[in-house]
């Protein structure tokens, strides 16, 4: 079984990944990106994760897992997350190696255990690191990002940015930001969407993967005609000298962010022994019968035979983002059915579940002849009920897909249309980042529904909602001023929806709009739309003002006219 954590995501990360592949060591490898995990190798004995951990998630993984032994080969700028390994293995007992870079190896201590504390209780002396030479007026030493954007404030010229697209944000201070400032990034889409969103595109976007000798890194600072250079005191693995002997080339500055001072913990060679040691002494257990060990192996590469046998047989991933209409059974499309029916999870809010269970009940069986009309589909396998779980957030959502190790259709429920006020938008450019296939289905909007039961049409209809969002009814009425003072074809009066919530009642509206003058307009209030106990009430406003209604409710207003 598996004891063995690596928090990666640097070059040292990746060769401990290698080490533990070639050794067939079983691991668990956390990354925070696709394109990190890109850069690992492909082996069965290697489990890899791709999204980031909190201090807890790392904590309940350490504990559920079991996990003995964790090694921390971050990036040493990846401040918090080194300190959140480091707690959590504090709290779970695990024992805890960090793997430096480079220079950093002189002047360390010996590996800590998961309380922090050297494993031999005694420190090692740690040497200061030297300073690379420089002119003073042309290296600048910082402590932090924000440290080097304040130093730049006042300056001129143009700056090359090379610490990665996460902290661009902070560049933003500057003035003319998006006139001096050219940033070399990764080239993932993760990378370019972040750059994209704060204005960097065009040829002021370089996204190239390293290492750069120091003729290219010229040539990009003298293309950009840079006068400063950001970086980080990354070391020889980094390509710092490169970097700093072609700012000198080009007659160019650099500004610095200094390394975090780590004296606690070992080189790659260092660690690649623990991990053989810690690896082989569990394998090797004295007290262990030779025949108990031979089993224990067998069970082990036969557990990895029918995991890869999983894995092949598993149906690729996709996703499916459907809209049910307002909740009945018979406004749901024949393809939102049949997407239920034919999903591996279903997610969504408790009543996007009711309805999904509504669904199964009465079309899930073989033999019901209902579910073959509904669906087209003839065919008598057995169905498999989905797993359901009440998620709706697209960040739930998404921490759900990254952790879903399974194969088929994740649907994820949205009550009315998927593209009427819902998640839908969010959650579609999350799951584009990831690379995961999705398609989307409509649904039968409340609001539409709702017309069409009064008889009337919405094509001019204004809109509002107050389902996980404020109401702004202040702005809709000015537009509805505007309508009146116009004197055009709008001035005839035009319907206006609101989906309503909780706190946003039919009463409470129909108060506002007899204070701003609509007291004598006509109105209709549905609730249930769709479900047996549907009930649609017609008046005025003036009337609703004192009205109670159901949480899934939604008010039709006639702005103007009888």
């Amino acid at each position: 079984m598996c004891r063995l954590l690596i928090f990666g995501g640097t070059t040292e990360g990746r060769l401990l990944a290698e080490f533990c592949a070639e050794h067939r060591i079983p691991a668990f490898i956390s990354v925070v990106s696709d394109y990190g995990s890109r850069l690992l190798p492909q082996a069965s004995c290697l489990h890899i994760m791709k999204r980031p951990m909190d201090q807890e998630e790392m904590a309940d993984f350490i504990g559920e897992k079991k996990i003995e032994l964790v090694v921390d080969a971050t990036h040493p700028y990846a401040l918090l997350a080194t300190e959140n390994i480091k707690k959590a293995c504090r709290k779970e007992n695990a024992v805890l190696l960090r793997c430096l870079r480079g220079e950093e190896e002189e002047g360390r201590r010996r590996p800590t255990d998961g309380k922090g504390q050297p494993a031999d209780g005694k420190e090692q002396p740690v040497n200061e690191k030297e300073q690379p030479e420089s002119d003073e007026n042309s290296v600048v030493y910082v402590s932090d990002v924000e440290e080097a954007v304040r130093f730049l404030q006042g300056t001129e010229g143009n700056i090359f940015v090379t610490t990665g697209s996460k902290e661009l944000s902070t560049f933003r201070k500057l003035p003319d930001f998006e006139s001096r400032v050219f940033a070399r990034v990764l080239p993932s889409i993760e990378s370019v969407q972040q750059c994209s969103l704060l204005g960097i595109s065009g040829k002021h976007l370089i996204c190239m993967q390293g290492p750069f000798s120091e003729e290219l890194n010229a040539a990009m600072m003298a293309q950009t005609d840079a006068r400063w250079m950001v970086t980080k005191e990354t070391g020889k693995n980094g390509g710092f000298e490169e970097k700093l002997a072609a700012a000198g080339r080009v007659g160019a500055s650099a500004v610095v962010i200094r390394r975090r001072h780590e004296p606690d913990g070992m080189g790659v060679g260092e660690v690649k022994e623990e991990i053989l040691r810690w690896y082989s002494g569990r394998r090797d257990d004295p007290g262990q019968k030779r025949e108990e060990r031979a089993e224990r192996v067998e069970r082990e590469e036969r557990e990895e035979r029918e995991e890869r046998e999983e894995r092949e047989n598993r149906q690729p991933l996709r996703a499916a983002l459907v809209g049910i209409g307002p909740g009945g059974l018979e406004q749901m499309t024949v393809n939102c059915v049949r997407t239920i029916l034919e999903s591996s999870v279903l997610l969504g809010a408790p009543r996007m579940l009711e309805a999904a269970k509504m669904v199964w009940e009465r079309l899930g069986d073989k033999s019901s002849e209902n579910s073959r009309k509904m669906t087209g589909r003839a065919e008598e396998r057995e169905r498999v009920k989905p797993r359901m779980e009440p998620l709706y957030l697209p960040e739930d959502v998404i921490r759900f897909l990254d952790d879903y190790e399974g194969g088929g259709t994740v649907t994820v429920l949205f009550s009315g249309d998927t593209g009427f006020y819902s998640g839908t938008k969010k959650l579609a450019l999350a799951l584009s980042e990831r690379n995961i296939p999705f398609e989307t289905e409509p649904g039968v909007s409340s609001a539409a529904y709702l017309a069409s039961r009064l008889g009337i049409s919405w094509e001019n209809a204004l809109f509002l909602t107050a389902h996980g969002r404020t109401l702004d009814l202040e702005n809709a009425l000015s537009r509805l001023e505007q309508d009146r003072s116009s004197g055009g074809k709008q001035a005839e009066g035009r319907w206006m929806f609101i989906l309503l919530s909780g706190s946003e009642t039919a009463g409470k509206l129909c108060r506002q709009l007899s204070e701003a003058g609509y007291s004598r307009c006509r109105a209709a209030v549905g609730e249930r739309l769709s479900y047996p106990e549907e009930r649609i009430r017609r008046g005025t406003v003036g009337e609703f003002t004192l009205i109670s209604t159901d949480s899934l409710a939604v008010l039709a207003v006639k702005t103007a006219g009888g």
